[in-house]
């Protein structure tokens, strides 16, 4: 079967984001335009996080979250709480916002991670909720990471996933270093590659 909407999903921490950027970097090598942007841990000396940023594939970097309790968030202006984490609305917004509102459907749109801290930005749901209709209607290609489950943000990871030509992979421990050839299969058949 042949998807236009590839979800990777799995617990925080099982390797989601490592095997996205695998993917990227593999289409990236042979050529294939894509866009869209990754989450990336930000470590400190000792090598504890110390918060995420957002990176895009054109190398735009930007501050999606940082521990509620640094100096740095003093110059938030929209300002959301996740367990100890606090997200930049306004840095979220000025980096996903113009990749996430492109009218371009040619290059293949990568978004790393659908997840709580995105979702609170309302223009960034509100542009997931375009992608998706753009979906549905086969007008576009995606690659996204999941979170394992989503109660919140009127269901727009479950309408994702009910999208019919979706395909949900679920990362594990056990699977994580022997998933990516049948994850890679089914990105080469979405693409004609």
């Amino acid at each position: 079967m042949v998807f236009n909407l590839i979800l990777i999903t799995g617990v925080p921490g099982v390797g989601k984001t490592t095997i996205f950027r695998k993917i990227a970097d593999d289409l990236q090598g042979m050529k294939v335009p894509i866009m869209g942007f990754y989450t990336e841990e930000v470590r400190n000396g000792l090598g504890g996080r110390v918060g995420f940023d957002l990176v895009t594939f054109d190398g735009q970097r930007g501050i999606l979250a940082r521990p509620s309790k640094t100096s740095a968030l003093a110059s938030f202006k929209r300002l959301h709480k996740l367990s100890r984490y606090s997200v930049d609305i306004e840095s979220l917004d000025q980096i996903a916002l113009p990749i996430l509102s492109s009218n371009n459907i040619d290059p293949l749109l990568m978004i790393d991670e659908i997840g709580k801290m995105e979702l609170f930005s309302t223009q960034f749901q509100d542009r997931i909720i375009k992608i998706t209709e753009d979906l549905r209607l086969g007008r576009r290609c995606m690659i996204a990471t999941i979170p394992i489950t989503s109660r919140h943000s009127n269901n727009i990871i479950e309408n994702l996933r009910k999208i019919d030509d979706c395909a949900v992979f679920e990362i594990t421990k056990a699977n994580r270093n022997s998933i990516y050839p049948e994850i890679m299969s089914a990105v080469r058949r979405m693409l004609g590659i």
